[in-house]
């Protein structure tokens, strides 16, 4: 018979009462085993549930103190559980209870805190993150105002208002709670009313050191959403004494006069792109088949277009090109458009469609019985210099990806 240990379940208790009674959050202990998952944790404003949650993993005993540097303990894990724990949309906060001491230590689990093993991982817990003092500490892993980042800011000034639309990458934790949202908005709102970037020197001249009048922002958790030009939130502010307001949509909510969107599409486009989005291998595979099947109609084509040049037979050129017909119709129905290619494909993947489509507009205008000789030969040949523009930095792209 085992004997019972009552070491885990006191530790288990001990942090669900720090969270319960000195922190005044909402702990829920997971009843059944959640794969390294013991207890959700929301935390409470006011009295008020937030929507900002944690996962958390108790570990007790003092096995788990027996390794340590001078500021820390030493953690270690399976990769099962790892796997799991960096895939949660929540955040993960580990906790190892020692119980001499009645004392618990935490650390929130990241991909950059994790140091990989030569059998699995580890992480270090600070001995001077106690959890009975980590109230603040650990509010911030849900807000903290500088866990943005602004791509793109654009002068769009018109009509004698001055106005500025940025795209800005929000740290996913940050974006993925409403609450944590709805409190970074105005902030970040009010940081760009005060841009000083001009689009040129005539804007500069017209607006230097003037506010801006209308702040029109777009909100991303990830660099794929804005490739793909899918902002989960819009964000729009006009000075009320603005003659030349912009309203683009109907907002779900306004907070301190800022008309706020929430793009309801945004989840289920998410995951499908998410669902249908390509292996490395497998992309770079089918990429490579394109290619090589549009380099090959540009090399054919420019063959028989200097041909042309030479014999002046449009007939034959025409033929030539109608004989390709199975490759032309393989830049439409190939594989790759069936999925998204992985993030580190992107830009190659650019490069591909746009040099696919301009070699197909030479089937398009070659097929068309309106084009007079002149306007069609202009075309094929404006059509093939493009192509040539794009392929020619094909290699460079391809080893760009490692």
């Amino acid at each position: 018979m085992s004997v019972f240990n009552p070491i885990e379940r006191i530790g288990i208790h001990r942090s669900a009462l720090i969270f319960l009674e000195e922190f005044g959050w909402i702990e829920r202990e997971q009843p059944i085993s959640d794969f390294g998952i013991d207890m959700h944790v929301e935390i409470v404003n006011n009295g008020i549930p937030t929507g900002q949650i944690f996962a958390i993993q108790v570990k007790s005993g003092k096995s788990y103190f027996k390794e340590e540097t001078t500021k820390a303990y030493i953690f270690r894990g399976e990769n099962k559980h790892l796997e799991y724990w960096l895939s949660q949309s929540l955040p993960v906060i580990i906790l190892i209870y020692e119980p001499t001491f009645n004392s618990i230590f935490w650390q929130l689990v990241t991909s950059e805190k994790i140091i990989r093993t030569e059998k699995a991982w580890k992480i270090e817990i600070p001995k001077i993150n106690l959890l009975d003092k980590a109230k603040e500490e650990l509010k911030k892993i849900y807000y903290n105002p500088n866990h943005y980042v602004a791509l793109q800011v654009s002068d769009i000034s018109h009509n004698d208002a001055r106005r500025i639309e940025a795209k800005i990458l929000v740290e996913s934790t940050h974006a993925k709670s409403l609450t944590t949202m709805r409190k970074m908005i105005p902030e970040i709102v009010e940081k760009f009313k005060n841009s000083d970037y001009h689009r040129n020197k005539l804007t500069e001249n017209k607006y230097a050191n003037k506010e801006a009048e209308v702040v029109l922002l777009f909100f991303y958790d990830s660099i794929q959403q804005v490739n793909k030009g899918l902002p989960f939130c819009r964000v729009i502010w006009n000075n009320e004494n603005c003659q030349y307001k912009l309203n683009p949509f109907e907002p779900d909510e306004i907070i301190d006069k800022i008309k706020i969107k929430w793009e309801s599409l945004y989840s289920s486009l998410s995951t499908f792109i998410s669902n249908n989005e390509f292996s490395k291998g497998h992309y770079l595979s089918e990429a490579s088949k394109l290619f090589n099947t549009i380099n090959q109609l540009y090399m054919d084509i420019r063959t028989n277009f200097e041909l042309y040049n030479q014999s002046l037979n449009l007939t034959s050129l025409k033929k030539s090109i109608l004989a390709k017909k199975n490759e032309f119709d393989y830049l439409i129905n190939n594989p790759l458009e069936d999925g998204f290619p992985p993030l580190e494909c992107e830009s190659l993947d650019d490069l591909i469609r746009e040099a696919s489509a301009l070699i197909y507009n030479v089937w398009i205008v070659n097929s068309d019985k309106n084009r007079n000789e002149k306007n069609l030969i202009s075309m094929i040949d404006y059509y093939l210099n493009l192509v040539q523009s794009k392929i020619k930095y094909y290699d460079y792209e391809r080893k760009k990806i490692k």
